[in-house]
C-alpha cells in the first residue's frame, strides 16, 4: 500500500546558515584584528622614524643609532611590516567568516610559537620566556573547541 501524498518525505531542508561566529571564533578573530593593527602601526611608527619628520616631538627620543639604521633599511622593514599586517587582517577575516584554511593557518603558527618559546626557553634555562606561550596556547585552546571546528568547516563558503 502506498502512503498519501501527505505523508511523503519532503525534501532535505535548506542548509542552516548562521549569522554570527561562536565566542571562541569570535575572540581569536578579535586578538587576530589587534595583532594586524598594532603590526600596522609598527609599520607606520618604523616608516616616520625612517623619513624623519622633525614635526614629531617624540622622534627627539629615538636613539641616534637607531635613527640611523632606520635611514637606509627603514621603508623595506615599513613596507615588509605594512604587507604582514594586512595579511593578518585578511586571515583574521577569514577566519571570522569560517574560512577552515585560516583555522589551520592559526593552528600552526600557535604551534609554531608554541615549540619555539619551549625551545627558547630550555636553551636559555629562563622560566620568563615562557610567557610566550600565553597568546598562541589560548588561540590554540579556542580554535580547538567543537564549535571552532563545525564553524570553520569546510563546505565552500
Amino acid at each position: 500500500m502506498s502512503r498519501p501524498g501527505s505523508y511523503a518525505r519532503t525534501t532535505a531542508p535548506a542548509r542552516y546558515r548562521r549569522h554570527r561566529a561562536p565566542p571562541s571564533i569570535q575572540t581569536a578573530a578579535l586578538f587576530q584584528y589587534l595583532g594586524a593593527l598594532l603590526t600596522l602601526a609598527a609599520a607606520a611608527t618604523v616608516e616616520t622614524i625612517a623619513r624623519g619628520r622633525p614635526h614629531y616631538a617624540a622622534l627627539d627620543r629615538v636613539p641616534d643609532s637607531l635613527r640611523r639604521n632606520l635611514d637606509m633599511g627603514g621603508p623595506v622593514i615599513a613596507v615588509a611590516l605594512a604587507v604582514l599586517g594586512l595579511c593578518w587582517l585578511l586571515v583574521a577575516r577569514k577566519l571570522q567568516r569560517g574560512r577552515q584554511w585560516a583555522r589551520h593557518t592559526v593552528m600552526v603558527l600557535s604551534l609554531v610559537a608554541i615549540a619555539t618559546a619551549v625551545y627558547f626557553a630550555g636553551l636559555r634555562h629562563d622560566p620568563r620566556v615562557l610567557a610566550g606561550l600565553a597568546l598562541p596556547a589560548l588561540w590554540a585552546m579556542l580554535l580547538s573547541t567543537d564549535a571552532a571546528r563545525a564553524w570553520c568547516r569546510d563546505d565552500g563558503r
